[in-house]
């Protein structure tokens, strides 16, 4: 019986799925971006929005360096 692999990560992150991932909430996030905080999100479609993966990781890591 083979191992299930894990379900892969999606390259595109939304609202939830970005505020998840910087432990806050959706609000602080909307705020962060009218306030220049965080970079404006992508729009891929009439009613959808997001991140490229890539982008928020290189904001962390940025995040990360400038702190050290």
């Amino acid at each position: 019986m083979q191992a299930e692999s894990p379900a892969p990560q999606s390259a595109i992150l939304r609202y939830a799925e970005v505020a998840t991932v910087l432990s806050i909430s959706k609000e602080s996030l909307y705020r962060w971006q009218r306030v220049g905080l965080f970079p404006k999100p992508t729009k891929y479609g009439p009613r959808c929005v997001g991140w490229p993966r890539k982008v928020v990781e290189e904001w962390m890591a940025n995040k990360e360096a400038a702190r050290n």
